[in-house]
């Protein structure tokens, strides 16, 4: 029977992030240039959440200038409720728990040390594989 895959095969390993005492702007700026919808941060080095374009869409909403030079830092729009596993998770249990929490992301980290992240872009990505190796 062969091994099941962890979530380290399928994560994209050493991910963008932001410092939680980053100005806003700054995350929403790196998302647009990434084109990515979800960045963590950090604070010394350690993961303290993630900032999301729907958190940023919000912060907007709730009148938060995200404007270059604005006030507004990361701290103000991130959210610490953030899905952890470790990088040898057996990819399957990943999934199921991105499914009950109906997760988008999931930090990949050892002792609050970032190594990567995986999103359903990323499920979906290794699923089109899975099929296409079936063919």
């Amino acid at each position: 029977m062969a091994a099941q895959p962890t979530v380290e095969s399928a994560m994209t390993a050493y991910p963008y992030a932001i410092e939680i005492d980053d100005h806003a702007a700054s995350a929403r700026s790196m998302m647009a240039q990434f084109r990515i919808h979800h960045l963590p941060v950090t604070e010394g080095g350690r993961l303290v959440g993630v900032v999301s374009e729907w958190g940023i869409k919000r912060a907007v909403e709730l009148g938060h200038d995200l404007s270059t030079g604005g006030a507004t830092r990361v701290r103000d729009v991130y959210s610490a409720d953030v899905l952890r596993v470790a990088p040898d998770e057996p990819l399957v249990a990943v999934l199921e728990q991105m499914a009950a929490r109906h997760a988008q992301t999931v930090m990949v980290v050892r002792d609050d040390a970032l190594l990567g992240i995986f999103t359903f872009t990323d499920a979906c990505r290794h699923y089109a594989e899975l099929l296409r190796s079936r063919g």
